[in-house]
């Protein structure tokens, strides 16, 4: 059906110009207007055939550079204008027309784009299964049973758990065979979405994941963790399911972009060479490259794939464990930010960093941190000889522990890899000798390429080097780097009492998340004075403020909670000298016979000096775990502290040498808003708990979502109109409000966030 603009193309009055053909006169795609001028007007076949040729291949080779992905959500659809005018002077044009004209007529077909009429974004297609009574089946406890065919592709929103019945799929990486095992998976969008994969003709058990609640409600404290996950309508009064199958984009949230999980053809087959490859010795792959080259996602998918096997018929026995050197301090895959660890692995990871920040490692299971050292920044940059002394002495663990010097190991990297980030690189695959180096990146940086080259040659295995394309992203993603540290730092604040796993083997428990605000939390009162006092001080990386303002400095913020094994982790901070710090001596206050030098500064808090920046010792010292100072009791000498550490593993090292360092890790605004943000929410609505999700979103619901994104503005603004009304009446922990042009009074603290709470 034609439309108006192509009627009005077709009349014989003024010509109307494309906007490609305007654009193609400067490149010569038509011909000038003195030429066109002195034009004969019984023009040959052949000269125009000739002409209409070139412009043709002009407005092609035009369409060829301004062509977008196959998965854009948006395409126009390109129609052929028909040549409605010949070559004829201008003159003659005017004088048929009687209105001005553009100095050049359209003398050939002009590829046009043409938009539907409704303006909407064309449908982008997932999942190639499609779900039917006979191959979907939903049962009272909330499980779905599907029946899937060979080759077929699901893409689930949100957060479940699969189990194989019969055949074989993927996912992530990991061949997933027939067995009584629940593989938990959460998937949000905010991470490219993992694609389930059937190998085999299959049955498969989908389960609702018992701690999903938790974690969702999280966005009452915080905005970042909001519209994450599957959000179509349900019923009032049945349980809100926990994933979503998506077939096309129109299933996901709005406004929302969707990027699958995408393995390069070079990726599959490097990962194959991996799992063939005949070693003498267990594989040690180091990963590096650029920021955002896919170090991580290749990464777990080679660990998943190392655990799982190789799948098939003529499967090989899987390497049921593997070792996990996270050197990520920015990124990490298990630890908040600001630490660097070694992991143990023995069950595919199918989860964002952000959904297992602290794994939990109970004796039963051979899954968990081994050990883990805090870098007190999120970059190596502040000080890479303490950065590289860590990663070494992580190493150095995997090598003498007969738990783990007989598992493969994969090493993660930061993504600086230019300059003093290029020789810490170098330095580490020196040391560490491992059996393979992959640099995530065929575009450079030239520099960083020879120098992990040359590095590979001098070494005497001659280590392997290659090069891979980096991860693709046809997107942007809905939340920065920054945004990602600030998920991860809280979601493992509000780490909780582990849920049992659903499967019936001896599986590591899930991690819970307790969704109230952290001022709701009973913190950890640490004595810092007298004989049965809980730690030995402070320690600060980098930078030590004067003793008088210690309080200021770490009230509020977020410190390494580490564990002095030895003596010699002081190295240079040992007491040579009288200090201003005095108490009777007791197991707290030395470390096998050695009293570091310590002052006593405001509120009477111990202070390790350090005024040379020195480092603790990691081979004799381990991080144990972060924690938020709450508050500052300086009557009673104590300090509030919160950390997600199992209080056994507190109980344990209750009375040893503990250590408190400070650093640079990301101050923690989200915590002195998160009462804010859940009392505007529940002012804004009952906060109820929601039922436990049961199964895939109810295909029978018939709310109508045509107001869906007016709704969520609505909302959002009436949340924050609430959180300025409650402000002006309500006092707030850590958080002071100020209303319009309101300042805060002559001679008061610069900081415009309150960080007093617990203090006398």
């Amino acid at each position: 059906m034609a439309t108006n603009k192509r009627r009005r193309l077709d009349t014989p009055g003024q010509p109307i110009l494309s906007a490609f053909a305007a654009r193609q006169g400067p490149w010569g795609a038509f011909p000038g207007r003195e030429d066109i001028e002195k034009a004969d007007l019984e023009t040959s076949a052949q000269q125009r055939e000739a002409a209409e040729a070139t412009s043709a291949k002009t407005a092609l080779d035009r369409k060829g550079r301004g062509k977008g992905n196959g998965n854009s959500k948006r395409q126009a659809t390109y129609s052929q204008v028909p040549q409605t005018l010949d070559a004829r002077p201008i003159q003659t044009q005017r004088r048929e027309t009687g209105t001005s004209v553009p100095s050049t007529p359209v003398l050939t077909p002009i590829l046009v784009p043409t938009w539907p009429e409704t303006q909407k974004w064309a449908s982008i297609h997932y999942s190639s299964f499609k779900p039917t009574k006979q191959n979907c089946q939903r049962r009272k406890d909330g499980c779905v049973l599907l029946t899937v065919p060979e080759g077929e592709r699901l893409v689930i929103l949100g957060s479940y758990g699969i189990r194989i019945l019969e055949g074989e799929a993927t996912i992530a990486g990991a061949f997933l065979m027939a067995s009584s095992s629940v593989h938990m998976v959460h998937a949000p969008h905010c991470h490219a979405i993992p694609v389930l994969r059937t190998t085999k003709d299959s049955s498969i058990m989908l389960h609702p994941h018992p701690t999903a609640q938790g974690l969702r409600q999280l966005a009452r404290l915080n905005p970042v963790f909001g519209k994450l996950w599957n959000e179509a309508p349900h019923k009032a009064g049945k349980p809100i399911p926990t994933y979503q199958i998506i077939f096309t984009s129109d299933d996901g949230p709005k406004r929302a972009f969707l990027q699958d999980l995408i393995s390069p053809a070079e990726w599959n087959k490097k990962l194959a060479g991996l799992m063939a490859a005949k070693q003498k010795a267990l594989p040690i792959v180091f990963l590096c490259g650029p920021k955002s080259s896919g170090k991580s996602t290749f990464g777990r998918l080679l660990a998943n794939r190392l655990v799982t096997g190789h799948g098939g018929e003529s499967r090989k026995r899987p390497l049921s464990t593997v070792v996990i050197l996270d050197l990520d301090p920015g990124q990490p895959e298990y630890t908040p930010p600001g630490l660097i660890s070694l992991n143990i692995l023995s069950t595919p990871n199918i989860s964002p960093p952000f959904c297992h920040p602290y794994p939990v490692t109970p004796p039963t299971t051979r899954s968990g941190q081994l050990r883990a050292h805090a870098i007190a920044s999120v970059s190596p940059s502040v000080d890479p000889a303490h950065f590289v002394e860590c990663a070494l002495d992580l190493f150095s663990h995997y090598q003498r522990s007969a738990e783990t010097n007989k598992h493969p190991l994969v090493i993660n990297t930061p993504g600086w890899v230019q300059g003093t980030g290029l020789d810490i690189l170098v330095e580490l695959v020196r040391h560490i000798c491992p059996t393979e180096v992959i640099y995530m990146s065929q575009d450079g940086p030239e520099e960083t390429v020879e120098g992990l080259k040359s590095v590979c040659r001098s070494s005497g295995e001659n280590i392997p080097f290659h090069t891979l394309p980096s991860q693709s992203s046809e997107g942007p993603s809905s939340r920065t780097s920054l945004h990602l540290r600030t998920m991860q730092t809280m979601s493992y604040f509000h780490l909780n009492n582990s849920k049992p796993h659903p499967s019936e083997q001896d599986q590591a428990p899930l991690p819970a998340w307790n969704p109230a605000p952290l001022t709701e939390l009973r913190p950890w009162r640490v004595r810092y004075k007298g004989a049965e006092r809980g730690l030995v001080g402070v320690l600060c990386y980098d930078h030590q403020p004067a003793p008088e303002l210690l309080l200021d400095a770490i009230n509020g913020l977020v410190l390494a909670l580490v564990h002095v094994e030895h003596k010699a982790a002081y190295r240079d901070l040992i007491n040579t000298a009288t200090t201003e710090y005095t108490s009777t001596e007791s197991s707290t206050e030395r470390v096998q016979g050695v009293v570091p030098a310590i002052v006593s500064a405001a509120a009477g808090i111990p202070l390790i000096t350090n005024p040379h920046g020195r480092t603790l010792d990691p081979r004799y010292s381990r991080a144990l775990s972060l924690v938020l100072v709450r508050g500052i009791d300086a009557y009673r000498g104590e300090l509030q502290l919160l950390t997600p550490l199992p209080s056994t593993e507190l109980l344990r090292t209750s009375g040893k040498n503990l250590v408190l360092v400070a650093g640079k890790f990301d101050t923690p605004s989200w915590a002195y808003s998160e009462d804010l943000h859940a009392r505007a929410f529940g002012s804004s609505a009952a906060v109820a708990a929601p039922a436990p999700g049961q199964g895939v979103d109810g295909e029978d619901d018939e709310s109508d979502t045509s107001s869906e994104e007016e709704d969520d503005e609505e909302n959002e603004q009436q949340q924050d109109n609430k959180a300025r009304s409650l402000g002006s009446h309500t006092e707030f922990p850590w958080v002071e409000m100020l209303h319009g042009s309101q300042k805060r009074s002559v001679g008061s603290r610069v900081w415009r966030v309150r960080r007093d709470l617990g203090r006398n």
